[in-house]
């Protein structure tokens, strides 16, 4: 009998590592799989326990830690903390040493997000950004390492290129939809981590929907368990063919629609309106003062986010859930966030 595949999880707990993490778990080789997971909540690591997931009290920061646990595991996924480039290069450490004792490159499912290609200059004026394609790598490559979660991104794609790892690197848009299931019925699943964090919490201080700008501006998006399926997709067709996309070939946006600022902002001024928590159903600008206090994050909420995820559907991944799907997502985190502000924390 063969030994079990080692994965690592790294933010499994959160938002949408959660979600990957329980469909692993029902994957039909389940059972084939050694599941560990490095978690800061020692409840929630105590919680894991029962789904059969060793869990690891600690953090990024540790990374002596990340170190030992990377080299130990066949498998890395990576949903945690897309900019921090320390962590990463602690984990890429552990991975190269695995290879050299194995032989074997680490396969690395890694997390960024399509900040990478926002056009923050934009500040919702306008939408004629370019619209990026996977399938492009010439586009791809010319992406700035000033790009946010590029430093992280190139960190893997050098080790890619030395062979130690096979990287693959999953660009979600905007994501959303409230997660159900049994890691977010007990408590492990953080239930809300996107825009509309953003976006609703502030309208709702200021007594009315806003937003950057004219909002005019455009991102994708995709819905959250759809996001996770293609995980499941990518895992799948590496395990059949190891030579499938990787490194630099091995970007995939992940998106099924595109939504204006503008629209989300209006689905959140009307239903604060509908509920005497706003002034107005009409969704007005944040004013100056409004998007300091919001720090950097309004540049990105501002920006343009363009893309095609090419890749991702060449390898059969079909989501189905579209804009529409999302503003009814925007409604329903609103009237959540109404009934207990802190629910999406």
């Amino acid at each position: 009998m063969s030994s079990p595949q080692k994965f690592l999880f790294l933010g499994a707990t959160g938002y949408i590592g959660a979600s990957i993490l329980e469909k692993f778990l029902k994957h039909p080789r389940a059972a084939e799989f050694q599941i560990s997971a490095l978690v800061r909540d020692i409840s929630k690591a105590e919680k894991l326990k029962a789904f059969g997931v060793t869990s690891i009290v600690g953090d990024n920061s540790d990374l002596d830690l990340l170190q030992a646990l990377a080299k130990d595991a066949d498998v890395v996924i990576s949903v945690a903390e897309s900019t921090n480039v320390p962590a990463t290069k602690a984990a890429l450490i552990g991975a190269k040493r695995h290879f050299e004792e194995t032989g074997r490159p680490t396969i690395y499912i890694h997390t960024s997000g399509a900040g990478a290609i926002a056009d923050c200059t934009v500040h919702g004026m306008h939408q004629d950004s370019p619209t990026y394609d996977d399938f492009d790598a010439a586009q791809m490559a010319m992406i700035s390492p000033a790009q946010l979660h590029r430093p992280v991104d190139l960190e893997l794609l050098c080790a890619d290129d030395e062979g130690y790892i096979k990287s693959y690197i999953i660009l979600p848009t905007t994501v959303y939809g409230v997660p159900k299931g049994p890691l977010a019925d007990c408590g492990i699943q953080r239930l809300q981590n996107s825009l509309l964090t953003w976006l609703v919490p502030v309208s709702l201080a200021r007594g009315q929907g806003g937003m950057v700008g004219e909002g005019r501006n455009i991102w994708q998006n995709v819905e959250l368990d759809e996001l996770a399926d293609l995980y499941i997709i990518l895992y799948n067709q590496i395990a059949k063919d190891d030579q499938i996309s990787h490194g630099r070939a091995g970007l995939y946006f992940a998106e099924n629609g595109a939504h204006q600022l503008s629209e989300v902002s209006a689905i959140i001024a009307r239903t604060l309106f509908e509920h005497g928590k706003g002034q107005s159903p009409i969704p007005t600008p944040f004013t100056k003062d409004e998007e300091t206090n919001m720090g950097p994050m309004v540049m990105l909420i501002g920006s343009n986010a363009k893309c095609k995820a090419s890749r991702a559907r060449a390898l059969g991944w079909q989501p189905t859930k579209s804009t529409s799907a999302f503003m009814e997502s925007a409604r329903e985190v609103t009237i959540m966030s109404l009934a207990s502000p802190t629910s999406n924390a």
